[in-house]
């Protein structure tokens, strides 16, 4: 009797403790805040991260983390941060606060009148805010050496203390250079650009004496001339004057060196003629002048990209190209001028794309470099090189290049292919490296080899770069370095590159171990995780280092690996110590992701997160000996109706095993039954200890809103078989929900489906193959596969062919040879077996699917009176990118489920429809209780 009453006791506290928490409704998504923008100083001292309201319809807050004493600083609407050499301050720009400025919104202010951003510079060793300054634009903090930091302010509105001379400089933009130790400033007025160095302690800028012109006036603003300023005397010295334009400012490391691009006059602005100026040692150069005699026959310089130095200043990298050749009758009108693309079948590129990459393909240039030691120039692309690859900062003696010029007309149904060159940087010269491949090659460290994955052996190869010979690096090894569960109608990728260790060597991946590989190819590989394939783990390498990116990262000299346990899904990380794993981070049921390294010290941050628990920044030092957890951004979380996530395991139709995630409410009742949505795309399982924080829908359902409104959500994984993308989806969702229904706390009558673009059109296609669910609701569905095959992905400007024939489409033939498979998959020709009610989003400006796809299934439904309701959100993209939007589309999706599958009252909009003259006016959520 006692054993039952506290058992009874227990029960009722547990109840009655969820009951006191609060189910998560569309209005508490402004209350969630992300985080962006970590950083860590470079001795490890500093931890600083940016954080956000989600909607952006909020405030947010910097954080300041010392790692040496623990202390914390927060700062309201601080973002933008940068971490000062010395570790003394922190800058950041901090946003007028939300409502003040959407109050001025309301008001109709124009931009120049609303309130500016502010600066605000933090002390650490006196953890305080040492200095602000109003009405910000814009900053620049030097990267490796401190003490002042270069603002540009907004042209003044009011009196401003700072501007004490009556001319046009106080109604221009004006800079301040500004000394961090004693908050000493000093004004440069007119101010239109500026550089600093890395190292030294000069700043480069230009003035312009004009306002900008009117729209309508074709003249450019006059420049003042450019200017050389030393932080440390706060002198100034003029380095030129009276060309008309001064643009694209560069220096080297030291500061020592600059360049610019200048032009004489403003004769004509479609056909400016541009100069490139070296200034080093007080003297002047023209380096490429307006005859351009030092470039290609009939190149021009470019004047739309910066020109770079090489870290020892020795190389100045600049851009050309060949010069325009323009045919136009000037004595037309422009209405007499006809408006029309030409499409022609030999086009590289099909005028969808060049009308997406105009802006691109109209600044296209080439790369060449002076060589200021031996007063040369070097062509390093020609017109036929699309790309190069290499170190910006280091002067290599081999880079790559890349076309994919051969190949460009079967883009429209291939996959990429390209050709690869090996370039001698000092001459110029190129040699065919690679023909007719998919991946790009990895420079070695030491310069002397490209490392390579050829998709057609599904092997690396080293490629010696004197001798171009070419060493299959894996053939002795019994394991495949390419997706061995690839179900695409194309060769696999391999699994990856983890980046070049600290002698050289290559760590390639295998579905589960890391693998040492000797770039000679004269040395046994060997398997340096060992295990993985055994105790199914997938071991990884990082590579943290931004100017290194091929490298892979170590910590106190040991190489830093991840782990994550295909079973479980847990992470955890190791290092590699004397040839053999040590545990630092145990595995546990957590996601660990987003690493982030010091450069000079063994400090690191990630994130770790599950369904229920944020991700949290951690800081670990001490080569992981010392973890610390040292955010907490959503602790109203604890106030709000969460659930469980569980991995569910079952088998598809044919027999092949399969996984998925059911998430649960938190006070879930196996004895209740409840309603159950199952979204679904490709392969999800991996994210089970994925965070879902509360979000309204860029296009689908939001696991944390469900499960809080008492739902239960099923994501399966889908496995496919080529030509046969519908079935597939069947053999395994449809499988997959029978066997959750099985576990007998699911409403077998109030089933509903969801999906998003791939996922949508599954949707689309389920339906006409089952009436097991209530209702669905389709994102950007392809409803007819041979329309769609011939269609446009609007935001690239592809040819959709490709998807069909070699990706996640996985038709595996052209329309003409597949001509059955294209029918039997597309959901249009079987809506007449349509018993499912389906809401579908597709909007007007969907880069990804066609518009018209949506319409097609809506007009062939409506035709056959089926239920069917099509939101189309105008100047939106395949996924909803306004706020606003993505909150009306979560309220009309929840309602359109809640109708059926709860059977709450339908809203007006899914009644009655909303009349175009009552659009933004009335929006339909009411509710009719008739």
């Amino acid at each position: 009797m006692i054993h039952r009453a506290i058992t009874f006791l227990f029960f009722f506290s547990v109840t009655l403790s969820f009951a006191q928490k609060k189910v998560i409704t569309h209005d508490d998504y402004d209350l969630w805040k992300s985080m962006s923008d970590v950083k860590i100083s470079k001795q490890g001292k500093l931890v600083v991260s940016t954080i956000k309201t989600s909607t952006k319809m909020g405030d947010g807050y910097v954080e300041i983390y010392n790692t040496i004493s623990g202390k914390k600083f927060t700062f309201f609407n601080g973002y933008e941060t940068s971490i000062s050499h010395d570790e003394k301050y922190v800058v950041f720009k901090r946003k007028p606060a939300y409502q003040k400025t959407r109050k001025e919104k309301k008001k109709k202010l124009k931009e120049a009148n609303r309130t500016k951003d502010a600066l605000f510079i933090y002390d650490v060793k006196n953890n305080k805010i040492h200095d602000s300054i109003l009405n910000v634009k814009k900053y620049k903090l030097p990267k490796e050496y401190s003490g002042w930091v270069v603002i540009e302010k907004y042209k003044s509105k009011k009196k401003d203390t700072l501007i004490k001379i009556k001319s046009k400089a106080s109604k221009q933009n004006y800079a301040l250079v500004y000394t961090l130790n004693t908050k000493k400033k000093d004004t440069i007025y007119q101010i239109k650009d500026f550089v600093l160095s890395n190292k030294g302690k000069q700043l480069y800028y230009t003035t312009s004496s004009k306002e900008q012109p009117k729209k309508d006036n074709v003249a450019l603003p006059r420049d003042n001339g450019i200017y050389k300023y030393n932080l440390t005397s706060g002198i100034s010295e003029t380095i030129d004057e009276g060309k008309y334009i001064y643009k694209k400012l560069a220096t080297n490391d030291t500061g020592t060196e600059l360049s610019f691009i200048a032009i004489k006059d403003s004769v004509n602005i479609e056909y400016l003629k541009y100069e490139l100026y070296y200034f080093k040692d007080n003297q002047l150069k023209k380096i490429v002048d307006s005859s351009v005699k030092h470039l290609n026959d009939h190149w021009e310089l470019s004047g739309q990209q910066t020109p770079f130095f090489s870290e020892s200043g020795n190389r100045l990298y600049f851009y050309s190209r060949p010069m325009k050749q323009y045919r136009k009758d000037t004595t037309l009108l422009e209405e007499e001028i006809p408006q029309v693309d030409v499409w022609h079948w030999k086009d590289k590129m099909i005028q969808p794309e060049q009308k997406s990459k105009f802006k691109e393909l109209n600044k296209k240039a080439f790369i060449s470099y002076f060589d200021i030691e031996r007063n040369a120039y070097v062509h390093l692309q020609d017109k036929d090189t699309d790309d190069l690859i290499f170190d910006k900062k280091k002067e290599q003696p081999y880079i790559f290049g890349a076309t994919s010029s051969p190949y460009d007309v079967q883009r429209s149904w291939d996959i990429t292919w390209k050709d690869f060159f090996v370039i001698d940087s000092k001459t110029g010269k190129k040699r065919l490296l690679l023909k007719n491949t998919a991946l790009k090659p990895f420079l070695s460290p030491d310069y002397k080899y490209g490392l390579h994955f050829d998709i057609n052996t599904g092997h690396w190869f080293s490629l010696d770069l004197k001798t171009l010979t070419k060493t299959n690096l894996t053939k002795e090894i019994p394991v495949a370095f390419y997706d061995e569960e690839n179900d695409r109608p194309m060769l696999p990728r391999p699994y990856g590159f983890g980046g070049f260790d600290s002698k050289g060597y290559a760590l390639v991946f295998d579905k589960y171990d890391i693998w040492k590989i000797a770039l000679n190819g004269k040395e046994k590989p060997i398997n340096i995780t060992k295990n993985g394939r055994k105790n199914n783990v997938e071991y990884r390498t990082e590579r943290l280092d931004s100017e290194n990116k091929n490298n892979a990262s170590y910590s106190n000299k040991k190489l830093v690996v991840t782990s994550f346990d295909k079973s479980t899904k847990a992470s955890g990380v190791f290092v590699l110590e004397k040839d053999k794993l040590v545990e630092k981070i145990k595995a546990s049921d957590f996601l660990i992701s987003s690493f982030k390294k010091a450069k000079n010290a063994d400090v690191f941050t990630y994130r770790k997160e599950n369904f229920k628990t944020y991700p949290d920044l951690h800081v670990s030092k001490n080569d992981f000996t010392t973890v610390k957890k040292i955010t907490q951004i959503n602790p109203h979380q604890e106030n709000f109706k969460w659930g469980t996530a569980e991995l569910f395991s079952w088998k598809a139709y044919d027999g092949t095993p399969l996984e998925g995630i059911i998430y649960k409410p938190q006070d879930f009742d196996p004895s209740k039954k409840y309603p159950m949505i199952t979204y679904f795309y490709e392969k999800r399982s991996d994210t089970y200890h994925k965070h879902h924080a509360p979000q309204p829908s860029a296009s689908t359902v939001n696991a944390a809103y469900l499960v809080s409104n008492d739902y239960i959500m099923f994501v399966p994984d889908i496995v496919y078989k080529e030509g046969k993308p519908g079935p597939s989806a069947y053999n395994c969702i449809v499988s997959g929900v029978e066997a959750v229904e099985e576990l007998g706390y699911v409403d077998s009558n109030n089933l509903a489906i969801q999906g998003q673009s791939w996922g949508g059109y599954q949707v689309a296609y389920l339906i006409t193959v089952t009436n097991k669910f209530k209702t669905a609701m389709a994102g950007a569905p392809v409803s007819n596969m041979t329309s769609a095959y011939g269609g446009i992905r609007w935001q690239s400007g592809l040819s959709r062919a490709f998807q069909y024939e070699k990706t996640q489409s996985r038709i595996g033939k052209n329309l003409w040879e597949g001509f059955d498979l294209y029918i039997e998959n597309s959901p249009l020709f079987g809506i007449p077996k349509i018993e499912t009610p389906l809401l579908m989003m597709h909007n007007d400006k969907d880069g990804a699917v066609p518009y018209y796809q949506g319409i097609e299934m809506f007009m062939g439904m409506r035709r056959l009176q089926k239920p069917v309701w099509l939101l189309v959100y105008n100047d939106e993209a395949h996924n909803l990118r306004k706020v606003k939007n993505k909150k009306d589309l979560s309220i009309r999706m929840m309602q359109f489920f809640d109708h059926y599958l709860k059977d709450q009252p339908a809203p007006e909009w899914m009644n009655k429809g909303v009349p175009r003259i009552q659009k933004g006016k009335d929006f339909g959520y009411g509710l009719d209780k008739g």
